[in-house]
């Protein structure tokens, strides 16, 4: 048992919709159909610099930390936020928000995949034989530290700004969206001239 530590990162979460229905559909198979897409979701993050922390079912959450110098303590919040116009950091956050951008692409573009979304079963379940995800991305501060017990321990990220890109991924689906990322994660972009 020892405390955490207090990191400033983008975090972004994907989740499979209809996957209910896809698990009722796939039955034992949704384990085979879930890593597929794993090992898409987590081969992209890892490309672009950042890190697969945690699935959850049908859920992804993925990290992207800055270092401790890429950080600057903000008044006006009370609180660490990433270094705006820092070149690490819009690389970091360019690559953040491109991984995500490919990892839709790979997914539509993907064999195996579609491969389970035309099966018969499928089809006659769900309208749209395409894989449906929805991402969401946010920036902010967090504490990353191992959460358990003497049984099971994982590390994790704990604030409001993990819970906030959560919310951010689940109005991708309000919206009719695949993706949305928060005006303070858009902020730190590079910007076109």
């Amino acid at each position: 048992m020892i405390p955490g530590n207090k990191v400033v990162a983008i975090f972004g979460f994907c989740d499979i919709r209809q996957f209910t229905r896809l698990t009722s559909v796939l039955q034992e198979r949704i384990i085979i159909f879930v890593n597929e897409v794993a090992d898409i979701v987590h081969s992209t993050v890892d490309k672009y610099n950042g890190a697969a922390n945690k699935n959850i079912g049908n859920a992804f959450l993925l990290v992207w930390k800055f270092e401790e110098h890429e950080t600057t303590y903000e008044k006006k919040n009370k609180n660490l936020v990433p270094l705006k116009g820092s070149k690490r950091v819009q690389q970091l956050s360019d690559m953040a928000v491109i991984s995500f951008l490919k990892i839709i692409a790979k997914l539509r573009k993907s064999s195996s995949i579609d491969r389970f979304m035309k099966k018969k079963e499928v089809v006659r379940r769900l309208k749209d034989q395409t894989i449906n995800m929805g991402f969401g991305m946010h920036t902010g501060w967090a504490i990353e530290g191992a959460i358990g017990s003497d049984f099971k321990i994982d590390a994790s990220y704990l604030s409001p700004n993990v819970n906030l890109t959560s919310r951010i991924q689940a109005a991708t689906s309000q919206y009719g969206l695949p993706f949305l990322i928060s005006s303070d994660l858009f902020r730190l972009l590079s910007k076109r001239t």
